[in-house]
């Protein structure tokens, strides 16, 4: 069955990685949550895709950990290098279906050198793609491979299908596409700004 990711929480209803977003892919049926994990000037860990320049106004990664476990999984993924410990402390203990992604090679490699047994995910961009997807994950040990939907070709279907690794793929948000998605087997999560919609397409595909 395909997962539901609601990306940076319901953002197409509410603000970006906001409670109000997390709270709202909840009540929409999401199973999984995406956010981004950044260091604030003042040391925090908080929840912003963008490199954070105040020190006000951000929900931290506790406050969303708090509200998540034992309610919806979660994606956390790490903007940038540093906060790999201070992020795995506030996680666990890591229930299962939650794991911690980048699109940082060395930031995958430093969190399964703190914790191996942590499931975690490399992002590959639009821009990044070419080669073999699944031996850059292999490399940095990512257990789960994070194309961008634009990235999923026969190829890259063939090769999840065989190794038997669902792929987690970003972000769509048409209702034709998001159905087309639900229907591969080489798909295994969508990661959707409209959790709401897929929630409605995959129940449409079970009647």
């Amino acid at each position: 069955m395909t997962l539901i990711c609601a990306h940076r929480g319901a953002s197409s209803e509410h603000p970006d990685n906001s409670m109000a977003a997390f709270q709202a892919a909840i009540g929409a049926g999401a199973d999984m949550i995406e956010t981004d994990v950044r260091r604030s000037p003042d040391g925090r860990l908080v929840l912003a895709h963008d490199p954070v320049a105040e020190v006000d106004g951000q929900v931290e990664l506790e406050a969303l950990v708090e509200l998540a476990r034992g309610r919806i999984r979660l994606d956390v993924e790490l903007k940038e290098p540093g906060c790999e410990a201070e992020a795995l402390e506030l996680l666990r203990p890591l229930p299962d279906g939650w794991i911690v992604s980048s699109f940082l090679p060395e930031v995958i490699e430093r969190v399964g050198a703190i914790d191996a047994a942590v499931r975690t995910g490399l992002i590959v961009g639009r821009r990044d793609g070419g080669g073999d997807l699944f031996a850059r994950a292999d490399a940095c040990g990512a257990d789960v491979l994070i194309p961008n939907v634009a990235l999923l070709d026969d190829a890259l279907r063939t090769r999840a299908l065989d190794l038997e690794r669902p792929l987690l793929v970003w972000t769509v948000n048409d209702r034709e596409q998001l159905a087309r998605l639900v229907a591969d087997p080489a798909v295994g999560c969508i990661c959707t700004d409209v959790p709401a919609l897929l929630y409605a397409v995959i129940a449409g595909e079970r009647e």
